[in-house]
């Protein structure tokens, strides 16, 4: 981002005070230790809204008066105009933001407002893998903890993935998809469901489900979304979120579930069927699916 001269991270569970997480130099370290301190700042604001807050000139009266303490400790920074994108997506909401800060007064262009949209994103993703408790690649872990971005490899093509070893409690599969990748991303999926050890009939509709959970994406949920799957338990889950505008009642879904032979048959009927378990959540951020399906299918003794 040319027009960014910095990025800090805060960030913690729902309901608990953000804490720095990473920053990129000194400004942005002092910017993100004064919310910290003073309670009050851009980062505040955006995860208590759940909506951006994009200030082109901090010199600015109004924002002096709406932060009396941040905005005089942010300019002594050296710091003009910040900007801070709330950690919130996919349905799963996570306290804090990055927040992004440049020397000179103006507003972020086009280019860099979506770069910045792509890394809040990522970074919510990645605290989402914490939140449940999973082993990150040390692929992920590298770059985030030494914000070295070029720690995160090489991407393969066509799909925007990372494998990683087959250990228990890890992430075996993390790529972002959209319209060209879902061929890809479903002989991908088909291959590590059997490499752990679904076979025949639950394969196929393990990635059947995956496949429409993912094509539900591309159509409804924004076009693009993110994909993690991991072997925990005994079941095979797969993660997929999206950043488009939420389901109204996905709960609906349930209350009917048709014969599949028959035409207008649901993508989320298709996945209820297919899989041993179906959670969602949604809301104006995006959706995110939570499928599983058990791994051990030899009947009950």
């Amino acid at each position: 981002m040319p027009g960014v001269a910095g990025v800090g991270l805060s960030a913690g569970p729902a309901g608990t005070v953000p804490q720095v997480r990473f920053c990129s130099d000194t400004a942005s370290s002092r910017l993100e230790s004064a919310q910290l301190t003073l309670d009050e700042g851009p980062c505040r604001d955006a995860s208590a809204a759940r909506q951006p807050v994009l200030v082109s000139d901090l010199a600015a009266g109004s924002w002096r008066q709406r932060w009396p303490r941040f905005a005089p400790a942010a300019l002594d920074a050296g710091v003009r105009a910040v900007f801070a994108l709330p950690l919130h997506a996919g349905g799963v909401r996570h306290e804090g933001a990055v927040d992004l800060y440049r020397h000179t007064p103006g507003p972020l262009n086009s280019a860099d407002q979506l770069a910045a949209t792509t890394l809040t994103a990522a970074a919510a993703e990645l605290l989402t893998l914490e939140r449940h408790g999973l082993n990150l690649p040390r692929v992920f872990t590298d770059g985030w903890r030494g914000g070295r971005s070029e720690d995160l490899g090489p991407v393969t093509s066509p799909v925007a993935s990372i494998a990683v070893p087959q250990v228990p409690g890890s992430v075996l599969l993390a790529c972002w998809f959209g319209p060209t990748t879902l061929g890809p991303v479903r002989e991908q999926i088909r291959a590590l469901a059997t490499g752990q050890g679904l076979r025949d009939d639950h394969s196929h509709r393990f990635v059947l489900a995956v496949h429409e959970a993912v094509i539900n994406v591309v159509r409804h949920g924004g076009g693009h979304g993110q994909l993690l799957l991991w072997n925990r338990d005994g079941h095979l889950r797969c993660e997929i979120s999206d950043h488009g505008p939420g389901m109204p009642t996905p709960e609906a879904s349930s209350v009917h579930v048709p014969d599949p032979a028959r035409a207008g048959w649901s993508g989320l009927q298709v996945i209820r069927r297919a899989c041993t378990s179906l959670d969602i959540t949604t809301d104006s951020s995006g959706t995110r699916l939570l499928l599983s399906q058990r791994l051990d299918q030899r009947p009950p003794t």
